[in-house]
């Protein structure tokens, strides 16, 4: 891929830009290791006129990524996040979201689903806006078939374990993401290696579909490297076994010993560093470089030997001979702001660390070779792997089978595949989800890039009745859900249907009679309205008919059954985060019933027995689907 260019003979790749480009969707990039998700996120920064956060689990990673980490901006506690977690942000962060259009959520496949949780809940309340995170639309990034979150054994598993009743704790675990329709886009064609025996291998050991013919292959591959196979980095499952690996092989080396010291320059946190602040080298010494060359004469996971060293220079010697010396590199460290005056979210240098950009490499673990890439490396099996995904990992690091070394035979229990997350990947790239989800994004994008929640409500009204008139009752529902979340004032919308679907009024299920009694109430039916709400609240008690069955009984001036069915959304929501079209149609109501709006300016809170309600989504996102 050519810089700033979005493949044009990559389909997935299409349907993503499309998304970034002409939605507020969010969605879920995936891919195996090669595929250009990195790539593509930053040439389509370039190309697409939004403003960007860019956020990552981890220190190294928003480094690698230019961005910050998730626990710094949002000001996340670092413990489990118990529901109603807000994280700590100062006006400017929240000035710096407000003005932000799109959030990249970067190495996704780490983030527990309590830390997606405590997101959504600070960003709904920071930004006054009960819709999903606030609003704004999320690119969740990551390979579900690469390394899990990070979970300590004891009380916190046990506390997550009885928070989210499952074993996993991915993202998507998250009562967030449950909201929402995630669409999912796997990018299949790889860049990276070009071996197809070797992707073939690699593609059954992420699917949990390896054969002993694989196997077989693999295991030809027990060798231990020697001098003439040139530099050779070791994975090893742990960092004891790294780090007790590449002392020991420095200590090995009888030259003399030189230590650079890196330098900070304003703010830079130490778990953030890329490289050690002390560099301990000596001539012979086998490194890895942590940066890509502008020059292109080494890139990041680049090999090299120590061929020269004094006080103020280090040379490297690479697998082709070429030597050369090796300049001090700085890494940014980033934080996001708002300029009042320019009008533009600003991405403020904090800090910068420099240091040269080395290694020691004779050996790291598994998990900090996540996103490198090498032309050899040795896999160190003394351990076994023991955390899903791992065997995948550390073989997907390296370009070719002639590239890899095992210490010992790989096992078929080696290659582990968390079923759940197997499960969750055969949603990937459903043509239909996705092109539905571009040609809804697409309808209110220009709405909402003017805050004109009334034209985007107005859209997915009538995407509703689009979808039921083809017959696509989920899809309709779908809909349904996302205008009731946008919806504030519905005035204007009276009207904008002109006719109710017969098979919705004809159908026996709970779902089609919501639409009719939504899609009714829109065309100025409010009897026909009443009646197929109550039709549904005769067998399942949907707090949105509830609302639909208000607004009909307020339109019909029978105000005070209309104030009673008030009453009985019961679920009091927080007045942080407001449902505004509840509280908007409490006020007209009091304001037609008993003359007072009943609700205060500052606080939403008021003398009317109506009490505010937040939706609940356990009916409504539940909804069991007819078949259309």
């Amino acid at each position: 891929m050519q810089n700033t260019q979005i493949d044009p003979h990559n389909h997935e790749q299409q349907l993503a830009y499309e998304l970034v480009a002409n939605t507020n969707s969010s969605f879920f990039l995936t891919g195996r290791a090669g595929t250009g998700k990195t790539t593509f996120l930053h040439n389509v920064q370039k190309l697409v006129g939004k403003q960007f956060i860019t956020l990552a689990p981890t220190g190294v990673a928003a480094i690698l990524a230019g961005g910050d980490t998730i626990h710094s901006f949002f000001g996340l506690p670092m413990e489990v996040c118990t529901p109603g977690t807000c994280g700590k942000m100062n006006e400017a962060k929240i000035l710096t979201l407000l003005h932000a259009d799109t959030i990249i959520i970067d190495e996704v496949s780490m983030v527990r689903c309590d830390i997606m949780d405590a997101i959504d809940y600070t960003m709904r309340k920071a930004l006054r806006n009960n819709m999903p995170f606030g609003g704004k639309q999320i690119i969740f990034v990551g390979d579900m078939f690469q390394l899990p979150p990070v979970v300590k054994q004891g009380p916190e598993k046990d506390m997550l374990k009885d928070l989210y009743q499952t074993d996993d704790f991915f993202f998507y675990k998250s009562d967030a993401i449950k909201r929402m329709r995630l669409v999912k886009i796997e990018f299949r064609k790889v860049y990276r290696q070009d071996d197809e025996h070797f992707l073939h291998i690699l593609e059954n050991v992420r699917l949990n579909k390896v054969t002993p013919e694989n196997i077989m292959h693999l295991n030809d591959r027990v060798h231990i490297p020697t001098a003439e196979d040139g530099a050779v980095i070791t994975l090893a499952s742990i960092n004891k076994t790294a780090d007790k690996i590449n002392l020991q092989r420095l200590e090995e080396i009888e030259s003399e010993e030189f230590v650079y010291e890196g330098t900070i320059d304003g703010k830079f946190e130490e778990k953030k560093f890329p490289v050690d602040m002390k560099l301990r080298l000596k001539v012979g010494a086998q490194v890895m470089f942590t940066r890509n060359d502008q020059q292109k004469r080494w890139a990041n996971g680049t090999l090299g030997k120590v061929s020269k060293l004094t006080k103020d220079e280090i040379c490297v010697t690479l697998n082709n001979d070429e030597t050369y010396i090796v300049p001090c590199c700085s890494w940014e460290s980033y934080s996001y702001d708002y300029n009042k005056e320019e009008r533009k979210m600003k991405k403020e240098l904090i800090g910068t660390f420099t240091q040269y950009p080395l290694k020691l490499a004779w050996a790291i673990t598994v998990h900090k070779s996540q996103g490198m890439t090498f032309d050899k490396l040795s896999l160190d099996l003394s351990r076994g792997m023991f955390a899903a995904g791992q065997l995948y990992v550390a073989l997907s690091r390296v370009r070719s089978l002639e590239g890899l070394y095992l210490s010992k035979n790989v096992i078929p229990q080696y290659a582990h595949t968390s079923r759940e997350v197997l499960t969750y990947a055969s949603e990937y790239n459903n043509e239909q989800q996705i092109g539905n989800e571009i040609e809804s994004g697409k309808a209110v994008y220009g709405a909402l890039q003017h805050n004109d929640y009334d034209e985007a409500a107005r859209q997915y009204l009538l995407l509703v009745a689009k979808k039921a008139e083809n017959g696509d009752i989920k899809e309709a529902m779908q809909q349904a859900k996302r205008f009731l979340d946008i919806l504030v004032c519905d005035e204007h919308l009276y009207g904008s249907i002109e006719s109710v679907p017969e098979c919705l009024t004809k159908a026996s299920h709970w779902a089609p009679k919501f639409l009719a009694s939504l899609l009714c109430l829109y065309a100025e039916k409010y009897e026909e309205a009443l009646a197929y709400a109550n039709e549904v609240l005769a067998t399942h008690q949907c707090a949105e008919a509830m609302y639909i069955k208000s607004r009909a009984l307020a339109k019909l001036e029978r105000y005070t059954e209309a104030d009673e069915t008030n009453c009985q959304l019961a679920n009091v929501f927080e007045m942080a985060t407001p449902d505004a079209k509840v509280l908007f149609m409490i006020a007209m109501l009091n304001e037609m019933h008993i003359g007072d709006p009943g609700l205060d300016a500052q606080t939403g809170r008021g003398t009317s027995k109506v009490r505010p309600w937040h939706p609940c989504p356990s009916h409504f996102d539940a909804m069991p689907q007819p078949k259309a």
